[in-house]
């Protein structure tokens, strides 16, 4: 391994490494180098370190994994890459080497992913995942959204905004109870960088409704309600908790805008004191 790294940080690379062969069943193999996979361009030990800085071991584990993954996908024939939203200080939101810009409010960075399909119990799961910076330099491709990708994230906002407004009126709008759910390889956090879909939360389908914002809450990255007259306050920070760390949204309520995104203020204690009581 390049001998400009500390040795313990070669050692939390190789466990993150081998920890991601054995439970995402990626054929590695490690050198003095860096890290290659059959049919892959070389990881070097450096863009390893980039993506897993400053985490401890079971961060580190999670970003070296989800690097690795990409990295394979995108040496792949066909690969589908979107818009990528990750909440500021997310576990899985890598410290380098993803190109990225934050968005205003300050509780979303938006980049490029890449799709992911995997098998787990059965059923194939699909995961968003960061661009690799080094994984797209070395297949040819580009890090960064274009405007096409930044006009489909529009379009995408825009049809979720069209099927809620659809099922409210077919089924009511209780029968909704007010839930966001990942569209087209775009997961709840990502839709809520569209503009089209937050005007659509703040003002309503004819554009008359003079609310300012709205409280949103997104636990996870697969599910968000906007009617938080039915959601218990504490309910966020614990479903956040009980979530797998690679698949959390935010901790908790966001408040959305026209123009931005940022978390709702919270008493840190809000979870434990209603679970105390």
């Amino acid at each position: 391994m390049s001998t400009d790294q500390p040795r313990p940080i070669r050692a939390l690379l190789r466990r993150c490494v081998l920890a991601a062969s054995v439970l995402g069943d990626l054929d590695v193999d490690l050198d003095d180098e860096g890290v290659r996979m059959p049919g892959c361009s070389p990881l070097q030990w450096s863009d390893l370190a980039r993506t897993a800085a400053g985490a401890g071991e079971e961060v580190a584990r999670l970003r070296v994994a989800d690097l690795l993954h990409a990295h394979l996908e995108l040496h792949r024939g066909e690969v589908w890459t979107v818009p990528l939203a990750i909440p500021v200080g997310a576990d899985r939101h890598p410290a380098y080497g993803w190109t990225h810009t934050p968005q205003l409010g300050g509780a979303l960075d938006l980049g490029l992913g890449v799709v992911v399909r995997g098998e787990s119990g059965g059923r194939v799961r699909e995961r968003t995942l960061p661009v690799p910076v080094a994984s797209a330099r070395a297949t040819g491709r580009s890090s960064r959204l274009s405007d096409v990708d930044l006009a489909r994230l529009e379009d995408i906002g825009a049809l979720v905004a069209r099927r809620l407004v659809r099922d409210a009126g077919s089924r009511g709008l209780g029968a909704t109870d007010g839930l966001l759910r990942p569209v087209a390889g775009c997961d709840v956090p990502t839709l809520l960088a569209s503009r089209t879909l937050r005007e659509h939360l703040v003002a309503g389908p004819d554009r008359t409704v003079g609310n300012l914002l709205r409280a949103v809450a997104v636990p996870d990255r697969t599910r968000g309600w906007f009617d938080l007259a039915r959601i218990d306050p504490a309910y966020v920070g614990a479903a956040w908790m009980a979530t797998d760390a690679a698949d959390r949204g935010f901790r908790r309520p966001v408040l959305v805008t026209l123009d931005e995104v940022a978390l709702a203020p919270s008493s840190p204690r809000l979870v434990e004191r209603v679970l105390a009581d």
